[in-house]
């Protein structure tokens, strides 16, 4: 991968699902790059494909039932051709997304700080202390003044 390659390339996805209706097209040619340090928002009508495209980047739609071609490339590895625990991996500790479901999303009863450090260490062999640590460098990174207060 050469310094002026896409970190992500997705490439003529297609993701159809075979249902008892027949064949359901949720995702139908999707290409698009990002660049290192660039961010991507997509926005569509809802159906349109936009959270099975992104969950498909993470691996997260590989049923019996998908029917994935095309190519998602990043960091020069294609994502599509990865087995699960390799693409483990990957997915949380260098590539993510943020859902869109509230009840995939940071639990209000829970301090956020904690949820954090759950993540990170389902990523990460940290201690507490260490991914605490990282926590709050997390929340500094996204803008969140006084990370260690405002992860209690």
């Amino acid at each position: 991968m050469s310094a002026s390659d896409p970190q992500l390339r997705v490439e003529d996805l297609q993701v159809h699902f075979e249902t008892d209706e027949g064949v359901v097209k949720a995702v139908d040619g999707v290409s698009f790059d990002v660049g290192r340090g660039e961010m991507l928002g997509i926005v569509g009508e809802s159906g349109s494909g936009k959270s099975v495209a992104n969950m498909t980047i993470l691996g997260l739609t590989r049923a019996s039932n998908a029917q994935i071609s095309g190519r998602i490339m990043f960091e020069g590895r294609d994502l599509l051709e990865l087995d699960d625990d390799s693409l483990r991996e990957v997915r949380g500790a260098q590539i993510s997304m943020i859902f869109q479901d509230p009840l995939s999303s940071l639990h209000p009863f829970y301090k956020v700080g904690s949820q954090l450090v759950e993540a990170i260490q389902v990523h990460q062999a940290l201690d507490d202390k260490a991914a605490m640590a990282r926590a709050f460098e997390l929340l500094g990174l996204v803008g969140i003044l006084d990370s260690s207060r405002r992860a209690g």
